[in-house]
């Protein structure tokens, strides 16, 4: 698909010829606007199993025996330090995880309890329908490329 080069990504003609606010025209503002639905709807199906929108994607990473430290799950999850505390406070309430100190070690590792494993399978099947849903109109070709066009986005 050739693109018209003389107007730049987002860019629109002057208000008085294009006769609307074009930003909404944006691959920026579809995907925001696509994401808030879809976390909504994946907020709202998480609430029924009692969890949280945020701690799926806790839940989601590739847990072993190590676990993690707070500051990993903060980084895989992209979120601040202070949002992943108490996230995990949360989460441990509830019985999801578990946090071990180290000796003479500063904070400590956080594991999945046998609940919190319980939890993964759920928001793993939550997530998938999810994801079923945004791509339901995508044929398996159209699939493969916006996975790799997001992830050229993402770099």
């Amino acid at each position: 698909m050739e693109r018209d080069r003389a107007q730049p990504y987002g860019r629109c003609a002057p208000p008085h010829d294009r006769g609307g606010f074009c930003l909404t025209e944006t691959a920026l503002y579809w995907l925001v606007l696509l994401a808030r639905l879809r976390r909504t709807e994946l907020a709202r199906d998480l609430a029924e199993l009692g969890m949280y929108s945020g701690q799926e994607q806790v839940l989601l990473q590739r847990w072993d025996g190590r676990g993690f430290t707070q500051s990993e799950l903060a980084g895989r999850v992209q979120a601040a330090p202070a949002t992943i505390t108490r996230m995990l406070q949360r989460m441990e309430r509830a019985g999801l995880v578990r946090r071990e100190r180290g000796r003479g070690t500063r904070g400590g590792r956080v594991f999945l309890t046998e609940r919190g494993w319980a939890a993964r399978d759920a928001a793993e099947s939550l997530w998938l329908r999810a994801e079923e849903r945004l791509v339901a109109n995508l044929s398996g070709s159209e699939y493969a490329s916006l996975r790799s066009l997001l992830t050229r986005l993402g770099d």
